[in-house]
């Protein structure tokens, strides 16, 4: 059996990110650990705030959990936490 995300229980597929023409390729996340903070998603949704001004306390701060996201693999990656699925052969 290879060991790759698309055949791990810990891996989600995107089903909105196939490739038509490459029944192959598919894009996921893996759920092998909990979702990590994105710094880039935090800083492009947080407020700015110009200096010296104070925080206006109708601005509404961004939950963390839309800034957590589970790791985003492709089908044939794999990375070291491979548990098989329970529809694989063999299980």
């Amino acid at each position: 059996m290879t060991e790759q995300c698309n055949r791990c229980r810990f891996w989600r597929e995107d089903k909105t990110a196939r490739l038509d023409d490459d029944p192959d390729w598919r894009f996921g996340y893996c759920r092998a650990r909990p979702p990590i903070v994105s710094e880039s998603y935090v800083a492009a949704l947080m407020p700015k705030l110009s200096y010296g001004q104070p925080e206006d306390p109708e601005i509404d701060i961004v939950s963390m959990t839309t800034c957590s996201l589970f790791p985003a693999t492709g089908s044939t990656d794999w990375c070291g936490a491979f548990a098989p699925s329970r529809s694989e052969p063999g299980r």
